[in-house]
């Protein structure tokens, strides 16, 4: 997958790409909430991007 970031395009890894597809569930990849999970694991907000693989990484449980 390929967005457009400061007039530029840049190649979004898989591994973001198959998180977002598992997060945003009900989304098309041209949805704006799908959009926001790709640009916010890509750390354009002003994240850590270590700190946001290691949540991509963790598994949540659905029961506890």
């Amino acid at each position: 997958m390929i967005i457009d970031y400061d007039h530029k395009q840049v190649l979004v890894p898989y591994e973001i790409v198959e998180y977002c597809d598992q997060f945003i569930v009900d989304s098309l990849r041209d949805d704006l909430r799908y959009l926001d999970c790709i640009y916010m694991n890509m750390g354009y907000y002003g994240n850590d991007p270590k700190l946001l693989e290691k949540m991509r990484k963790q598994i949540i449980p659905i029961f506890e």
